[in-house]
């Protein structure tokens, strides 16, 4: 049974500046919001290399199990990935990495390559997110 949720070795960097630039207060915060990103981006990454992985009791947090569980349900759409061990939910944890990932893949192109302020491009990339989208939207944006 998986005990703890890597982090991808490729973002050590990115993971490290997010927590001393005080966005972050924890990697595993980091982690949560990397993988709403991605999951909301539809992005997943998978990953061999991890840095020092997280202890998969620190994700015990009110909403921590809730969110990987729901992202293993809309993923898909089986209950039995809501048990507390086995095969599926190893691979609920690592659905929820492979999110993180992909997260991470779009802070560090948007945001840490560019060099933008990271306080106030994490705010504009949460209002972004929950801005309401349309294909004329989606379709202008392509000639910024």
């Amino acid at each position: 049974m998986v005990d703890r949720v890597r982090k991808p070795e490729k973002h050590t960097k990115t993971l490290n500046h997010l927590k001393e630039e005080g966005v972050f207060s924890s990697f595993k915060d980091a982690m949560v919001f990397a993988a709403a990103l991605g999951f909301s981006r539809k992005k997943l990454v998978a990953f061999d290399k991890s840095s020092e992985p997280i202890p998969l009791s620190v994700f015990r947090g009110e909403y921590d199990g809730a969110f990987m569980n729901m992202l293993a349900l809309f993923e898909h759409r089986d209950s039995a990935y809501l048990e507390p061990e086995g095969d599926k939910f190893d691979a609920k944890i690592k659905l929820f990495e492979e999110y993180a990932c992909g997260g991470l893949d779009i802070i560090e192109s948007t945001i840490i390559a560019p060099d933008l302020d990271l306080q106030n491009a994490i705010i504009r990339l949460i209002l972004d997110e929950q801005a309401p989208h349309n294909i004329i939207d989606d379709i202008t944006a392509l000639g910024v």
